[in-house]
C-alpha cells in the first residue's frame, strides 16, 4: 500500500468514525460504560470508536513512513514544529479532561487543536521529498 493510499484510508476511516460519533443521542442505544459526569460510551459510540482508532493508526503509520520529511520540515522551522507539538498535546489533554470533568465544551477546542496539528504534520509530510545529494 502506498503512502498516499494509507493516508487516504486512514483519513476516511477517521472521518467515518467521527460521523458515527456525531450521530444524535437518540440513536446511541444503551449505555455500556459510564465515563464521567454527562459522559458515557453507548453502543453507537463503541461502533464509532473502532474506525476512528483504526484510521488514527493508519494516519500515524503514514506519518511514520514520512518521518524523514517531517524531520526536515521541523528542522527548517523549529518554532512551527514546537507549536505543533504543543498544540497536539494541549488538544489531546483537553479532550481527555473534558471526558472526566466539568469541562464539557472544551472537547471542541481540544479537537480543533489536535486536528490542526495532525493536518499540519500531514501537509509537511506530503511535501516533495528532496532528491538525494549527488557528488560530481
Amino acid at each position: 500500500m502506498t503512502w498516499r493510499s494509507t493516508l487516504r484510508l486512514g483519513l476516511g476511516l477517521s472521518a467515518a468514525g467521527l460521523l458515527i460519533l456525531a450521530a444524535p443521542a437518540v440513536w446511541e442505544g444503551p449505555v455500556l460504560v459510564e465515563v464521567g459526569p454527562g459522559h458515557a460510551i453507548a453502543v453507537l459510540d463503541a461502533a464509532g470508536i473502532v474506525p476512528l482508532v483504526l484510521g488514527s493508526a493508519l494516519v500515524s503509520q503514514a506519518l511514520w513512513l514520512r518521518r524523514g520529511q517531517l524531520a526536515r520540515a521541523v528542522s527548517s522551522r523549529p518554532a512551527a514544529g514546537l507549536f505543533t507539538v504543543f498544540a497536539a498535546g494541549l488538544g489531546l489533554g483537553l479532550l481527555i479532561a473534558s471526558a472526566f470533568s466539568g469541562f464539557f465544551w472544551w472537547w471542541a477546542v481540544g479537537a480543533v487543536l489536535f486536528a490542526g496539528a495532525v493536518v499540519f504534520a500531514t501537509v509537511c509530510a506530503a511535501g516533495a521529498p528532496r532528491a538525494p545529494h549527488r557528488r560530481a
